[in-house]
């Protein structure tokens, strides 16, 4: 997952911001300025307040929809992350999946690391697309509706009030406050904005190279799985991020648990393996065909000049020239001789002659190496009439 919005969200959907000379959008300053406190003043506790051990461990989870007690639940965690209502993140997520690495996409990684990290909080949004994205689904969910509607409310008593009443149990309100409510909502924002820039930037792409989404383990680990982004990317109908067993993937375990355990997870959507499989194959002849491209193959055979088999043997004759034939083909093994395996002995028997049945299995069954080895000492190529005689 990808989208994230850092503030208490008003009811309503940002206001668009266009300007019909198509130059920048404002500054977005209520959102700037909110996100800019909430950093100084998580800096600052780490120097004004040290928590207790129980502060310390209040605050930590992930989230899934299915079932309406489920959703409820997970509904009011995901509030706690403070980045806007379900509906407010899933239009954007969608519309960041639909128009990736365009300028439709609301953290395109096209326009910077600094704006696909964070930089995209601080301009007011302009997404004329978003009106393509369907919205049916969100709008007929009550647990969406009612979190939409109260979502200033509920993130604020449930990422700040809450985490100080809680701590205010064991003599530490200003603890939970600072830690369970700031430093935590830091912490989780940026390893979401990971998520917007460092995973389409860093790491491999397993499945497509189309768009910049990419993959690696550090941030799997950092954002309980979805650090696995160019699999999410390939395959965004599918519950999980990590596919494979050895992926570190806990938001897939956890939805796994709840589908098979419960009822609460009545079903999950997996992508076929054969269609895996399809796509981990193209991107490996892909890679392939890149290091393919960066080899050298000798010189291309149409292009090299003509020669008649009597002219090749006065060039060795006469001019001493360390040359054999094999498939037509005039090789040049002068600086190849003290390098072969059977010695240099064997390859002067062979100088002024015809080796290719020797080299196909008269002498010995030589590797698919070596056979790619000859274009590499390609010099000539004798003339097809000759051949025939």
């Amino acid at each position: 997952m990808a989208t994230t919005q850092t503030y208490p969200s008003p009811n309503v959907q940002p206001k668009l911001v266009k300007k019909e000379d198509g130059s920048k959008t404002d500054a977005w300053w209520a959102n700037a300025v909110f996100v800019i406190i909430v950093h100084l003043i998580s800096a600052i506790s780490l120097l004004v307040h040290a928590p207790t051990a129980k502060t310390m461990w209040l605050w930590s989870h992930r989230a899934f929809t299915a079932r309406l007690p489920l959703r409820f639940l997970l509904g009011i965690m995901g509030t706690l992350a403070f980045q806007g209502s379900i509906k407010w993140w899933v239009l954007r997520h969608r519309l960041h999946h639909r128009f990736t690495d365009t300028e439709h996409d609301p953290y395109s990684a096209a326009k910077g690391f600094w704006f696909s990290h964070m930089g995209w909080i601080f301009t007011k949004p302009y997404y004329p697309r978003l009106k393509l994205i369907d919205a049916t689904d969100l709008n007929s969910d009550p647990i969406v509706v009612f979190q939409h509607k109260n979502y200033v409310f509920l993130a604020l008593f449930t990422g700040l009030i809450l985490p100080a009443c809680i701590a205010a149990t064991w003599g530490d309100a200003l603890g939970g406050l600072l830690y369970g409510g700031f430093f935590c909502r830091i912490l989780t924002w940026h390893a979401t904005f990971c998520i917007n820039s460092f995973a389409h930037w860093a790491g491999d792409q397993l499945y497509s190279n189309e768009i910049s989404a990419r993959g690696n383990l550090l941030l799997a680990i950092m954002t309980n799985g979805e650090g696995y982004h160019n699999y999410h990317h390939e395959f965004p109908k599918d519950y999980r991020n990590g596919y494979r067993l050895f992926d570190y993937d806990p938001s897939k375990w956890v939805i796994w648990f709840f589908h098979c355990c419960t009822n609460q997870v009545p079903s999950v959507a997996r992508v076929p393996d054969n269609e895996i499989r399809k796509a981990r194959s193209n991107m490996k002849l892909l890679e392939a065909q890149r290091e393919r491209d960066q080899c050298d193959w000798g010189v291309d055979p149409n292009t090299l000049p003509i020669m008649t088999y009597n002219e090749f043997q006065e060039k060795v004759k006469n001019e001493g020239k360390e040359w054999m034939l094999i498939d037509d083909f005039v090789l040049n093994v002068e600086n190849f001789k003290s390098s072969h395996p059977g010695g240099s002995k064997l390859l002067g028997s062979y100088y002024g002659k015809d080796a290719t049945r020797a080299f196909h299995g008269g002498l010995n069954n030589h590797t698919k190496a070596a056979k790619t080895m000859l274009a590499m000492f390609r010099v000539a190529k004798i003339s097809k009439s000759e051949t025939e005689l």
